[in-house]
């Protein structure tokens, strides 16, 4: 008789712990993902711009929705803008990271950080109109006048010539104008040359039946980063790793193709 008893009291008491549990909360409930502010150029096609129903796309954001769907930690929020206003957006903090093709120079190493891994080479020649002979070079263009827009890394390049080559300084036109604009300018002489890729320059002639070319060799070979703030080595290293994961995987290769038209994950 004891021992029935001690039976149902046993059986009385699990069944109680049973139902406790099942309304308790799940001990491995996942964590809610941190909210990440994604800063990413508006005009820059096929890279970062709006499209023709008003939505972000390119190159830089297919690739950020890759690392998205890696870090799962994280949620992000993009958000596009002018090229120009992504760094200071980035020191006041309303952006985590920002993105628009955008090259390692000193100055802007001592303000962010940088990802140390790459995802697209970025490698820039004089562009000229095809009429043009005889540059081969920035010293060809000493005392000549270039054109280029607010941020730009190919100013940090002319005025390190310029630096390094007093007498012989290129003039730096750094204005804000539209792409019709920058063809026209070139064309008439206002401008003699931009710093360009060999893609960009292949569009322009494509889409805006531009007659312009390289000519020379490279001003510059680089690669392009995500920045962060300076210190957020923690998101710096997610992105890495993210990085790594879509090379090995070929991912970010075939991105490059669908988007850009070619493999630029690698040195030209």
């Amino acid at each position: 008789m004891k021992k029935s008893l001690l039976k149902k009291i046993f059986v009385l008491l699990l069944s109680a712990a049973l139902l406790s549990s099942a309304f308790a909360a799940p001990k491995n409930k996942k964590t809610k993902a941190k909210k990440l502010y994604v800063g990413v150029g508006n005009a820059y096609k096929p890279y970062c711009y709006i499209d023709e129903k008003g939505k972000l796309a390119g190159y830089e954001f297919e690739v950020l929705k890759a690392i998205d769907e890696l870090l799962p930690e994280y949620e992000f929020e993009f958000e596009a803008t002018e090229f120009a206003s992504l760094f200071s957006s980035l020191s006041q903090k309303k952006y985590d990271v920002i993105a628009q093709q955008i090259e390692y120079n000193p100055d802007r190493a001592s303000k962010y950080e940088f990802t140390k891994e790459t995802y697209t080479t970025f490698v820039t020649y004089i562009t000229v109109p095809e009429k043009v002979q005889g540059i081969k070079s920035l010293e060809d263009v000493a005392g000549k006048t270039a054109i280029e827009s607010p941020g730009d890394n190919g100013i940090w390049y002319l005025e390190d010539f310029n630096k390094k080559h007093p007498g012989k300084e290129i003039k730096i036109d750094i204005v804000r104008v539209s792409t019709d604009e920058t063809v026209a300018g070139l064309n008439s002489g206002r401008w003699d040359f931009a710093v360009r890729t060999k893609r960009d320059v292949q569009e322009l002639n494509e889409k805006y039946n531009a007659h312009l070319k390289i000519t020379g060799e490279p001003i510059q070979k680089s690669s392009t980063y995500f920045l962060f703030q300076k210190g957020n080595t923690e998101l710096r290293d997610a992105f890495d790793n993210a990085i790594r994961q879509l090379k090995a995987s070929g991912k970010l290769r075939q991105i490059s193709i669908d988007v850009i038209g070619g493999d630029y994950t690698e040195a030209e």
